[in-house]
């Protein structure tokens, strides 16, 4: 009987001791969530703000520039614009009236992207100036795009470029068979500056996917054979707001600076620069 109780009594006694430790471990298990269920803070995660985002300047000429196109790349708002401007468009150089064309041959590319600020109140971040076959050259990698001629072209025009297909209105270009098209100035003025800035567009919705990897190889490329401001360390934001826009797809708007030919001149409209801030302006502007 004496055996018996002392028994029981070291039993009591072990679990006196163990339980509330089980009971801890218990409790510690049923208060910690499952790891994928964790929210965790103080980690960083990449996501755009409103310093992504980039106006550029892509301007061609044989010699000096003489057509130019506003692109736009807004990682922000998830927005990729072009807007074309011809070079008879008159800009304002330090207060006074001359095109861009006469602007870029008086002081260079840099001085058509000061006229564009100073005319249309729009930030111009970066300017690259090349001949058309190098950028034709610097774009081969980005594929075929598919355009819609007929919108802009008639259909004499087409038959000349040899691109008139009957019954078939959309026409698949390379960068060369576009240029070759643009060179050829076949349209009316106006649609002939809307075809280049929906053309580029067309290029760059086709790469959308590898921009990160397109366009940053081929500026690259361009910096040391183009007049340019852009520098190497800037491409990396580039390549920054390109993974962005990768992520998930962009929306697309092209046009044109509203104004009116009068006398071989473009002049712009009285709502130019409201119209260029709707694709060009930063955000809270």
């Amino acid at each position: 009987m004496r055996k018996l109780k002392a028994f029981f009594i070291a039993m009591f006694g072990t679990l006196a001791v163990i339980v509330p430790i089980y009971l801890a471990a218990a409790a510690v298990m049923m208060t910690r969530s499952a790891p994928v269920d964790t929210v965790q803070s103080g980690i960083p995660i990449a996501q755009p703000t409103a310093g992504d985002a980039r106006n550029f300047l892509l301007m061609t000429g044989p010699e000096q520039p003489e057509t130019f196109v506003l692109l736009r790349f807004d990682a922000l708002s998830g927005t990729v614009c072009t807007a074309a401007l011809p070079g008879e468009a008159v800009m304002l150089v330090d207060g006074q009236p001359l095109t861009l064309a006469q602007a870029a041959e008086q002081a260079g590319p840099a001085q058509a992207a000061a006229a564009i600020e100073e005319t249309l109140s729009i930030e111009v971040d970066n300017y690259l100036y090349c001949t058309a076959d190098a950028l034709v050259d610097l774009t081969k990698d980005f594929g075929t795009a598919r355009i819609l001629l007929s919108n802009y072209l008639s259909v004499d025009a087409l038959a000349e470029l040899q691109l008139r297909v009957p019954g078939v209105d959309t026409v698949t270009l390379t960068p060369r068979m576009f240029a070759d098209v643009l060179a050829a100035d076949a349209a009316e003025p106006d649609l002939q500056t809307l075809l280049r800035a929906e053309g580029y567009l067309a290029f760059l919705r086709v790469g959308s996917e590898t921009l990160a990897d397109n366009i940053p190889d081929a500026l690259r490329a361009a910096l040391a054979k183009s007049s340019t401001n852009l520098t190497a360390v800037e491409l990396y934001d580039y390549e920054r707001i390109f993974g962005f826009l990768a992520k998930e797809q962009p929306q697309y708007r092209a046009g044109v600076i509203p104004g009116a030919w009068s006398r071989g001149r473009y002049e712009l409209a009285e709502n130019a620069p409201a119209v260029a801030a709707t694709y060009f302006a930063r955000e809270g502007a």
